[in-house]
Protein backbone atom coordinates (compact mmCIF):
# COMPACT_ATOMS: atom_id res chain seq x y z
CA UNK A 1 0.00 0.00 0.00
CA UNK A 2 1.58 3.25 -1.06
CA UNK A 3 2.15 6.15 1.36
CA UNK A 4 0.21 9.10 0.00
CA UNK A 5 2.19 11.55 2.17
CA UNK A 6 5.44 10.91 0.18
CA UNK A 7 5.93 12.47 -3.25
CA UNK A 8 6.74 10.15 -6.16
CA UNK A 9 10.47 9.40 -6.23
CA UNK A 10 11.02 10.03 -9.94
CA UNK A 11 8.75 13.10 -10.28
CA UNK A 12 10.79 16.14 -11.42
CA UNK A 13 10.49 19.38 -9.41
CA UNK A 14 9.71 22.34 -11.69
CA UNK A 15 11.64 25.67 -11.33
CA UNK A 16 9.95 29.03 -12.10
CA UNK A 17 10.85 30.55 -15.42
CA UNK A 18 12.52 33.98 -14.70
CA UNK A 19 13.55 34.80 -18.25
CA UNK A 20 10.63 37.18 -18.83
CA UNK A 21 11.25 39.09 -15.56
CA UNK A 22 14.96 39.39 -16.34
CA UNK A 23 14.18 40.73 -19.80
CA UNK A 24 11.65 43.26 -18.41
CA UNK A 25 14.18 44.50 -15.86
CA UNK A 26 16.79 44.93 -18.57
CA UNK A 27 14.33 46.88 -20.70
CA UNK A 28 13.50 49.22 -17.78
CA UNK A 29 17.19 49.84 -17.08
CA UNK A 30 17.76 50.64 -20.73
CA UNK A 31 14.86 53.12 -20.74
CA UNK A 32 16.17 54.83 -17.58
CA UNK A 33 19.63 55.11 -19.10
CA UNK A 34 18.25 56.68 -22.26
CA UNK A 35 16.16 59.16 -20.24
CA UNK A 36 19.19 60.12 -18.13
CA UNK A 37 21.25 60.65 -21.27
CA UNK A 38 18.50 62.79 -22.82
CA UNK A 39 18.26 64.93 -19.67
CA UNK A 40 22.01 65.41 -19.60
CA UNK A 41 22.06 66.50 -23.27
CA UNK A 42 19.12 68.86 -22.67
CA UNK A 43 20.85 70.49 -19.69
CA UNK A 44 24.08 70.79 -21.65
CA UNK A 45 22.24 72.31 -24.61
CA UNK A 46 20.45 74.78 -22.29
CA UNK A 47 23.78 75.76 -20.74
CA UNK A 48 25.33 76.31 -24.17
CA UNK A 49 22.38 78.47 -25.26
CA UNK A 50 22.62 80.48 -22.03
CA UNK A 51 26.36 81.05 -22.48
CA UNK A 52 25.82 82.14 -26.09
CA UNK A 53 23.03 84.54 -25.08
CA UNK A 54 25.15 86.05 -22.32
CA UNK A 55 28.03 86.46 -24.77
CA UNK A 56 25.92 88.10 -27.47
CA UNK A 57 23.36 90.05 -25.45
CA UNK A 58 25.04 92.68 -23.29
CA UNK A 59 21.77 93.52 -21.52
CA UNK A 60 21.30 89.91 -20.43
CA UNK A 61 24.91 89.68 -19.29
CA UNK A 62 24.58 92.81 -17.19
CA UNK A 63 21.33 91.50 -15.71
CA UNK A 64 22.97 88.20 -14.79
CA UNK A 65 25.88 90.02 -13.17
CA UNK A 66 23.56 92.28 -11.18
CA UNK A 67 21.43 89.32 -10.07
CA UNK A 68 24.56 87.46 -8.94
CA UNK A 69 25.77 90.50 -7.01
CA UNK A 70 22.38 90.91 -5.32
CA UNK A 71 22.32 87.22 -4.41
CA UNK A 72 25.83 87.39 -2.96
CA UNK A 73 24.88 90.57 -1.09
CA UNK A 74 21.78 88.89 0.40
CA UNK A 75 23.65 85.73 1.46
CA UNK A 76 26.63 87.57 2.97
CA UNK A 77 24.88 90.41 4.78
CA UNK A 78 21.26 89.37 5.37
CA UNK A 79 21.62 85.61 5.91
CA UNK A 80 25.12 85.24 7.38
CA UNK A 81 25.08 88.56 9.21
CA UNK A 82 28.44 89.73 7.88
CA UNK A 83 29.27 93.41 7.81
CA UNK A 84 30.94 95.07 4.81
CA UNK A 85 34.01 95.52 7.02
CA UNK A 86 34.25 91.73 7.41
CA UNK A 87 34.94 91.52 3.68
CA UNK A 88 37.85 93.96 4.02
CA UNK A 89 39.19 91.98 7.00
CA UNK A 90 39.42 88.95 4.70
CA UNK A 91 41.35 91.08 2.20
CA UNK A 92 43.72 92.23 4.97
CA UNK A 93 44.28 88.63 6.00
CA UNK A 94 45.07 87.57 2.44
CA UNK A 95 47.50 90.48 2.11
CA UNK A 96 49.23 89.51 5.36
CA UNK A 97 48.31 92.84 7.02
CA UNK A 98 45.69 91.67 9.48
CA UNK A 99 48.10 91.13 12.39
CA UNK A 100 50.20 94.18 11.62
CA UNK A 101 49.90 97.33 13.78
CA UNK A 102 48.16 99.08 10.87
CA UNK A 103 45.67 96.24 10.42
CA UNK A 104 44.91 96.11 14.13
CA UNK A 105 44.34 99.88 14.19
CA UNK A 106 41.86 99.55 11.33
CA UNK A 107 39.97 96.75 13.10
CA UNK A 108 39.87 98.64 16.40
CA UNK A 109 38.71 101.92 14.86
CA UNK A 110 35.02 100.99 15.02
CA UNK A 111 35.19 100.02 18.68
CA UNK A 112 37.00 103.26 19.46
CA UNK A 113 34.40 105.35 17.61
CA UNK A 114 31.59 103.30 19.16
CA UNK A 115 32.68 104.30 22.66
CA UNK A 116 31.66 107.88 21.85
CA UNK A 117 29.12 107.67 19.02
CA UNK A 118 27.24 110.62 17.58
CA UNK A 119 23.73 110.32 19.09
CA UNK A 120 21.00 111.30 16.65
CA UNK A 121 17.38 112.31 17.23
CA UNK A 122 14.40 112.30 14.87
CA UNK A 123 16.44 113.98 12.12
CA UNK A 124 20.15 114.30 11.46
CA UNK A 125 22.35 115.38 8.58
CA UNK A 126 26.12 115.00 8.50
CA UNK A 127 28.67 115.97 5.88
CA UNK A 128 32.03 114.53 6.82
CA UNK A 129 35.27 113.22 5.41
CA UNK A 130 38.06 110.70 5.93
CA UNK A 131 41.73 111.65 5.51
CA UNK A 132 44.19 109.31 3.79
CA UNK A 133 46.69 109.57 6.66
CA UNK A 134 44.15 108.67 9.36
CA UNK A 135 42.75 105.29 10.43
CA UNK A 136 39.27 105.97 11.78
CA UNK A 137 35.57 105.13 11.63
CA UNK A 138 32.42 107.18 12.12
CA UNK A 139 29.49 105.87 14.19
CA UNK A 140 25.98 107.39 14.46
CA UNK A 141 23.64 105.83 17.04
CA UNK A 142 19.90 106.01 17.76
CA UNK A 143 17.42 104.17 20.04
CA UNK A 144 14.34 102.89 18.23
CA UNK A 145 11.07 101.21 19.25
CA UNK A 146 9.25 98.42 17.48
CA UNK A 147 7.10 99.85 14.72
CA UNK A 148 9.22 102.91 14.00
CA UNK A 149 10.62 103.46 10.52
CA UNK A 150 14.24 104.41 9.96
CA UNK A 151 15.09 106.25 6.72
CA UNK A 152 18.57 107.10 5.47
CA UNK A 153 20.39 108.49 2.42
CA UNK A 154 24.14 107.97 1.99
CA UNK A 155 25.99 109.85 -0.75
CA UNK A 156 29.63 110.02 -1.83
CA UNK A 157 30.78 113.58 -2.46
CA UNK A 158 34.18 112.69 -3.93
CA UNK A 159 35.20 111.15 -7.22
CA UNK A 160 37.79 108.71 -5.90
CA UNK A 161 37.40 104.99 -6.46
CA UNK A 162 38.20 104.13 -2.85
CA UNK A 163 35.80 101.83 -1.07
CA UNK A 164 33.57 102.96 1.77
CA UNK A 165 32.33 100.18 4.05
CA UNK A 166 29.01 101.17 5.58
CA UNK A 167 26.39 99.21 7.52
CA UNK A 168 23.36 99.51 9.77
CA UNK A 169 23.84 97.47 12.96
CA UNK A 170 21.75 96.54 16.01
CA UNK A 171 22.91 95.76 19.53
CA UNK A 172 21.77 92.40 20.91
CA UNK A 173 19.69 91.91 24.06
CA UNK A 174 22.81 91.54 26.23
CA UNK A 175 23.83 95.06 25.29
CA UNK A 176 27.30 93.94 24.27
CA UNK A 177 27.54 92.63 20.71
CA UNK A 178 26.48 94.42 17.53
CA UNK A 179 25.10 92.49 14.56
CA UNK A 180 24.67 93.65 10.97
CA UNK A 181 21.13 94.54 9.91
CA UNK A 182 22.00 95.51 6.35
CA UNK A 183 24.81 96.93 4.25
CA UNK A 184 24.50 100.52 3.04
CA UNK A 185 25.06 101.64 -0.55
CA UNK A 186 26.47 105.12 -1.09
CA UNK A 187 24.29 105.63 -4.16
CA UNK A 188 22.36 108.71 -2.98
CA UNK A 189 19.12 106.70 -2.97
CA UNK A 190 16.78 106.88 0.04
CA UNK A 191 16.39 103.56 1.88
CA UNK A 192 14.17 102.57 4.78
CA UNK A 193 13.52 99.80 7.28
CA UNK A 194 10.70 99.21 9.77
CA UNK A 195 12.03 98.23 13.19
CA UNK A 196 10.86 94.79 14.32
CA UNK A 197 13.17 94.54 17.34
CA UNK A 198 13.48 97.51 19.71
CA UNK A 199 16.89 98.64 20.89
CA UNK A 200 19.99 100.57 19.89
CA UNK A 201 20.84 100.93 16.21
CA UNK A 202 23.90 102.51 14.64
CA UNK A 203 25.32 103.51 11.28
CA UNK A 204 28.97 102.54 10.90
CA UNK A 205 31.14 104.05 8.16
CA UNK A 206 34.77 103.20 7.53
CA UNK A 207 36.96 103.56 4.42
CA UNK A 208 39.62 101.17 3.27
CA UNK A 209 43.19 101.91 4.30
CA UNK A 210 44.85 105.06 2.90
CA UNK A 211 41.54 106.25 1.42
CA UNK A 212 40.53 109.88 1.26
CA UNK A 213 36.83 110.56 0.75
CA UNK A 214 33.90 112.81 1.59
CA UNK A 215 30.31 111.76 2.21
CA UNK A 216 26.87 112.98 3.23
CA UNK A 217 24.57 110.95 5.49
CA UNK A 218 20.97 112.01 6.14
CA UNK A 219 18.85 110.09 8.67
CA UNK A 220 15.32 110.32 10.08
CA UNK A 221 12.98 108.14 12.10
CA UNK A 222 9.26 108.18 12.84
CA UNK A 223 6.06 106.17 12.54
CA UNK A 224 5.52 103.49 9.93
CA UNK A 225 1.70 103.66 9.70
CA UNK A 226 -0.71 106.44 8.73
CA UNK A 227 -2.92 107.72 11.53
CA UNK A 228 -6.22 105.75 11.54
CA UNK A 229 -8.56 108.63 12.53
CA UNK A 230 -9.10 111.37 9.99
CA UNK A 231 -7.77 114.75 11.19
CA UNK A 232 -6.40 113.31 14.45
CA UNK A 233 -2.80 113.00 15.66
CA UNK A 234 -0.77 111.65 18.58
CA UNK A 235 -2.07 114.44 20.81
CA UNK A 236 -5.52 112.81 20.60
CA UNK A 237 -4.36 109.54 22.19
CA UNK A 238 -5.96 109.65 25.64
CA UNK A 239 -5.26 106.17 26.99
CA UNK A 240 -2.05 104.35 26.24
CA UNK A 241 -0.96 100.75 25.86
CA UNK A 242 -0.69 98.77 29.09
CA UNK A 243 -2.96 101.02 31.15
CA UNK A 244 -4.90 99.07 33.86
CA UNK A 245 -8.49 98.06 33.16
CA UNK A 246 -11.26 96.60 35.34
CA UNK A 247 -9.51 97.55 38.57
CA UNK A 248 -6.22 96.03 37.44
CA UNK A 249 -7.71 92.71 36.35
CA UNK A 250 -6.43 93.31 32.83
CA UNK A 251 -4.42 95.85 30.86
CA UNK A 252 -5.18 97.95 27.80
CA UNK A 253 -4.10 96.17 24.59
CA UNK A 254 -4.17 99.22 22.36
CA UNK A 255 -4.50 103.00 22.33
CA UNK A 256 -7.67 105.11 22.52
CA UNK A 257 -7.85 107.93 19.98
CA UNK A 258 -10.53 110.47 20.94
CA UNK A 259 -12.50 112.30 18.24
CA UNK A 260 -16.00 113.49 17.53
CA UNK A 261 -18.65 110.87 16.88
CA UNK A 262 -18.85 110.07 13.20
CA UNK A 263 -15.23 111.00 12.39
CA UNK A 264 -14.02 108.69 9.59
CA UNK A 265 -11.76 105.78 10.56
CA UNK A 266 -9.37 104.68 7.79
CA UNK A 267 -7.40 101.55 6.94
CA UNK A 268 -3.69 101.68 7.80
CA UNK A 269 -2.59 99.11 5.18
CA UNK A 270 -3.91 97.43 2.06
CA UNK A 271 -5.71 94.26 3.10
CA UNK A 272 -8.89 92.33 3.78
CA UNK A 273 -11.42 93.11 6.51
CA UNK A 274 -13.62 91.11 8.87
CA UNK A 275 -16.39 92.90 10.72
CA UNK A 276 -18.23 92.00 13.92
CA UNK A 277 -19.96 93.08 17.11
CA UNK A 278 -19.03 92.08 20.66
CA UNK A 279 -19.91 93.19 24.22
CA UNK A 280 -16.42 94.60 24.82
CA UNK A 281 -15.37 96.00 21.42
CA UNK A 282 -18.84 96.89 20.20
CA UNK A 283 -18.95 97.35 16.44
CA UNK A 284 -15.45 96.53 15.24
CA UNK A 285 -13.30 95.75 12.20
CA UNK A 286 -10.28 93.45 11.89
CA UNK A 287 -7.82 94.25 9.07
CA UNK A 288 -5.03 91.99 7.85
CA UNK A 289 -2.68 92.15 4.88
CA UNK A 290 -1.60 88.50 4.83
CA UNK A 291 -2.96 85.69 2.68
CA UNK A 292 -5.84 83.96 4.50
CA UNK A 293 -4.97 86.05 7.60
CA UNK A 294 -1.50 84.47 7.86
CA UNK A 295 1.88 86.18 7.70
CA UNK A 296 0.77 89.66 8.73
CA UNK A 297 -0.03 91.70 11.79
CA UNK A 298 -3.74 92.12 12.51
CA UNK A 299 -5.18 95.58 13.13
CA UNK A 300 -8.22 96.06 15.39
CA UNK A 301 -10.61 99.03 15.15
CA UNK A 302 -13.21 98.97 17.96
CA UNK A 303 -16.13 100.96 19.49
CA UNK A 304 -17.21 102.13 16.03
CA UNK A 305 -20.47 104.03 15.70
CA UNK A 306 -21.04 102.38 12.32
CA UNK A 307 -19.11 100.22 9.85
CA UNK A 308 -18.53 101.16 6.20
CA UNK A 309 -17.26 97.78 4.92
CA UNK A 310 -18.35 94.15 4.90
CA UNK A 311 -16.51 90.97 5.82
CA UNK A 312 -14.28 89.85 2.97
CA UNK A 313 -13.89 93.29 1.39
CA UNK A 314 -10.48 94.31 0.07
CA UNK A 315 -9.49 97.84 1.12
CA UNK A 316 -6.64 100.22 0.39
CA UNK A 317 -4.69 102.20 2.98
CA UNK A 318 -6.56 105.43 3.65
CA UNK A 319 -9.96 104.00 2.68
CA UNK A 320 -12.80 104.65 5.15
CA UNK A 321 -13.80 101.47 7.02
CA UNK A 322 -15.99 102.94 9.77
CA UNK A 323 -16.80 105.92 12.00
CA UNK A 324 -15.77 106.83 15.54
CA UNK A 325 -18.26 105.93 18.27
CA UNK A 326 -18.49 104.45 21.76
CA UNK A 327 -20.23 101.11 21.28
CA UNK A 328 -19.49 98.05 23.41
CA UNK A 329 -18.09 98.63 26.88
CA UNK A 330 -17.16 102.23 25.94
CA UNK A 331 -20.80 103.36 26.20
CA UNK A 332 -20.03 105.50 29.26
CA UNK A 333 -16.98 107.22 27.72
CA UNK A 334 -16.66 109.96 25.08
CA UNK A 335 -16.48 108.70 21.48
CA UNK A 336 -13.09 107.29 20.54
CA UNK A 337 -11.38 104.63 18.44
CA UNK A 338 -9.70 101.75 20.23
CA UNK A 339 -6.83 100.82 17.87
CA UNK A 340 -4.86 97.64 18.47
CA UNK A 341 -2.08 95.72 16.71
CA UNK A 342 -1.58 91.97 17.18
CA UNK A 343 1.33 89.84 15.98
CA UNK A 344 2.02 86.89 18.26
CA UNK A 345 0.30 88.97 20.96
CA UNK A 346 -0.62 92.62 21.46
CA UNK A 347 1.89 95.31 20.40
CA UNK A 348 2.03 98.94 21.48
CA UNK A 349 0.65 100.91 18.50
CA UNK A 350 2.06 104.29 19.65
CA UNK A 351 5.49 104.00 17.93
CA UNK A 352 3.76 102.96 14.69
CA UNK A 353 1.63 106.12 14.82
CA UNK A 354 4.36 108.71 15.31
CA UNK A 355 4.66 111.32 12.55
CA UNK A 356 6.37 109.75 9.55
CA UNK A 357 10.12 110.26 9.03
CA UNK A 358 11.25 113.10 6.75
CA UNK A 359 14.87 113.28 5.62
CA UNK A 360 16.53 116.63 6.30
CA UNK A 361 17.72 118.56 3.26
CA UNK A 362 21.25 119.86 3.07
Amino acid sequence: MSDASKPPVNEPVSEPDNSEAVQASADQSSIKSRKAAIRAWLLLSLLVVLVVLLSVRDDLRQGAIQSSEKAAHFVAFDMLGWSPRDIFVVRLRLAGLLDSPLGQRWIGAVEQAGDQPVHIGRQYLSTNNFASDEVEAHVYQVALERGEMLVWQLSRLDASGSRLYASLERRDSSGQEWSTVTALDADSAASSRVVTQPGDYRFVLQPELFAEMEYSLAMANGGSLPFPVEGAAQRDIGSGFGAPRDGGARVHHGVDIFAERGTPVTAVIDGRVRTGTSPRGGKHVWLTGGLLNFGSARFYFAHLDSIAVETGDRVKAGEVIGYVGNTGNAITTPPHLHFGIYSGGPIDPAPFLKPGPVLPEG
